[in-house]
């Protein structure tokens, strides 16, 4: 149970370092993949009080009164969106803005990722 408990902690840090995210900022960027048109997505953010434009790296950028980011890009075909944040991103503005975030997305957590224990059991 040890090694498998330690090898998940080592891949979620393999995935957050691969992605740029370091682990001292585990719990502030994120990214989400939801069901989510472009037109939901400016309307959502205007009733939050957010003003849209186009985002660097294509799709529609949302910029909340707090001076959050949420940058989105649209896969119509399909309806989906895959949306992603620099900065802490409370779960009730994720919400508003993208609807439900699914919960294996890398959206912020307010855990840390598990510490790896010592050295693994050993077999004989």
């Amino acid at each position: 149970m040890k090694r498998s408990t330690a090898r998940v902690a080592t891949f979620g840090l393999a995935v957050a370092i691969g992605l740029g995210i370091t682990p001292g900022a585990w719990a502030k960027p994120g990214f989400a993949i939801v069901s989510l048109s472009p037109g939901a997505f400016v309307s959502n953010c205007q009733s939050m009080g957010g003003s849209t434009s186009s985002a660097p790296t294509g799709g529609i950028r949302c910029t909340l009164p707090s001076g959050q980011t949420v940058d989105c890009s649209f896969n119509t075909t399909e309806g989906t969106a895959i949306c992603q944040w620099t900065k802490d991103l409370p779960p009730k503005s994720a919400k508003a803005l993208m609807g439900d975030v699914p919960p294996d997305s890398l959206a912020p957590t307010t855990t840390k990722p598990p510490k790896a224990t010592g050295a693994p059991d050993t077999v004989n």
